[in-house]
C-alpha cells in the first residue's frame, strides 16, 4: 500500500492522536483511494487539516470534524460518526483498527479539519474517479489494418 502525498506530514505510529482533539468532535470516515487525493487538495488549497488516521489494516482514513458534522453530513462516499466512535475506522470484522496518525508540520496546527471543505473536496475526488476515462492520446485516429 502506498501513502502517497505531494505534502510534509509528521507521523506518529500509536493510538491516540499527536495532538489533543477536542472532547466534542466527529469523524470522517473514508476509503484511502477517495481520501488520500482529498486530503492532498485539502492542504494544497491551503486548508488548514487537521490531524488525520490512517488505518492500515482497512485502507481507510478517520478525519476529525466539527461535532455538528453528523446529522448535515449525508454523503456516499463517506461516513460520520460522533466522537465515542472517531478513534477506529469502525470497517467492522474481528481484525481491530491498526494505523498511524499524521498531522502537518505547522506551529499552529488544526485541532479538526473543516468539514465543509473535507464534504467539497471528498466529491471532486470522487467524481473525478467515477469519470470514464477517454481514449488514450496515442490511440485517437489509429485505424486497425
Amino acid at each position: 500500500m502506498t501513502l502517497r502525498s505531494d505534502h510534509l506530514w509528521h507521523i506518529a505510529v500509536a493510538e491516540q492522536p499527536p495532538s489533543s482533539l477536542p472532547a466534542d468532535l466527529a469523524s470522517v470516515q473514508v476509503g484511502l483511494a477517495l481520501g488520500l487525493p482529498a486530503i492532498d487538495t485539502l492542504v494544497a488549497d491551503g486548508t488548514n487539516v487537521g490531524p488525520v488516521k490512517y488505518c492500515l489494516t482497512h485502507h481507510r482514513l478517520v478525519v476529525p470534524v466539527e461535532a455538528d458534522t453528523i446529522h448535515r453530513w449525508r454523503a456516499a462516499h463517506s461516513d460520520c460518526v460522533p466522537a465515542a466512535r472517531s478513534r477506529n475506522c469502525a470497517a467492522g470484522g474481528y481484525r481491530g483498527c491498526n494505523g498511524l496518525w499524521v498531522t502537518r508540520p505547522s506551529t499552529d496546527r488544526a485541532a479538526v479539519t473543516p468539514a465543509d471543505a473535507l464534504h467539497e473536496a471528498l466529491s471532486l475526488a470522487r467524481a473525478r474517479l467515477r469519470k470514464a476515462p477517454g481514449p488514450h492520446p496515442r490511440l485517437q485516429g489509429a485505424r486497425c489494418a
